[in-house]
């Protein structure tokens, strides 16, 4: 794993969460339901990595070396608690929150079944994308 810099790593968060998009578009909806989890849940998956990269860049941008950036969602949880959520409970609620609904009810779940929901979990993913970031993502 290598971590990129500042531009190079919220760039390509900013690119998978295109990307990730786009999937989403592609997906089949009739009455709000998507036709098919499976393409849903590659799209989840695609923008977990989005938020992945900026959550990682964000640590780097901090001084936080690729030797010590960790491999588990907890003990990276707790990197971001500790390195870029200090007296900042707002950021670790979206942190929590974008796991939830991204990682574990999109991607690993496959519990998105609704276009309404799904717009709703990459709305919150884009949040923390752009609030590590400090930029819009248009």
């Amino acid at each position: 794993m290598r971590i990129e810099g500042r531009e190079n790593g919220f760039g390509e968060a900013v690119r998978y969460y295109r990307n990730a998009r786009q999937l989403l578009g592609r997906c089949k909806v009739s009455q709000d339901i998507y036709e098919d989890i499976k393409p849903v849940q590659e799209a989840f998956g695609t923008v977990w990595l989005a938020v992945d990269k900026a959550i990682k860049a964000a640590l780097a941008e901090r001084g936080v070396t690729e030797k010590e950036i960790p491999k588990s969602w907890e003990a990276l949880r707790e990197k971001v608690a500790k390195n870029l959520a200090i007296r900042n409970g707002k950021l670790m609620k979206l942190v929590n929150t974008t796991y939830s609904m991204v990682h574990l009810a999109g991607y690993y779940g496959g519990e998105m079944r609704t276009a309404t929901a799904a717009k709703s979990a990459f709305d919150v993913a884009r949040r923390l994308i752009e609030t590590l970031s400090g930029r819009k993502i248009g």
